[in-house]
């Protein structure tokens, strides 16, 4: 009963920036305050930062899971091979991600010949 609770608190402090945002008390309180933001690019921008802020959760995630499956592997090499392979599996998809939102930060900054500021260092997981 306790995994289930720790699960629901979990999984509803992940989601609960998403469900806010999908039901518009975002945008209330940003009309309110005076900012509107209707340029696609920034939109476009806030809802990759959102996905790379899950993709770091979820790299953290697999980081407990699988050292704590290593910590209680107790010797036997089949449960110390699936911790070894989730581990490497997350570093690999934080990889994945991270070069491919650099190559696209990368091309949209080439693109966007209009702002000529300085390119900004991004952060990339945001926990």
């Amino acid at each position: 009963m306790k995994k289930i609770a720790c699960l629901l608190v979990i999984i509803s402090s992940l989601t609960l920036p998403v469900v806010a945002h999908a039901l518009g008390g975002l945008e209330k309180t940003a009309n309110k305050a005076g900012f509107e933001e209707n340029d696609l690019i920034k939109i476009s921008g806030n809802v990759l930062n959102v996905i790379l802020s899950f993709v770091g959760v979820l790299f953290l995630v697999m980081m407990l899971a699988g050292g704590f499956i290593w910590m209680t592997a107790s010797g036997r090499p089949e449960r110390v091979s699936v911790a070894q392979k989730l581990i490497v599996a997350g570093v690999i998809g934080l990889v994945i991600v991270v070069s491919a939102y650099a190559i696209t930060t990368f091309i949209g900054d080439s693109l966007n010949l209009e702002n000529e500021s300085s390119p900004t260092v991004p952060i990339i997981i945001s926990i």
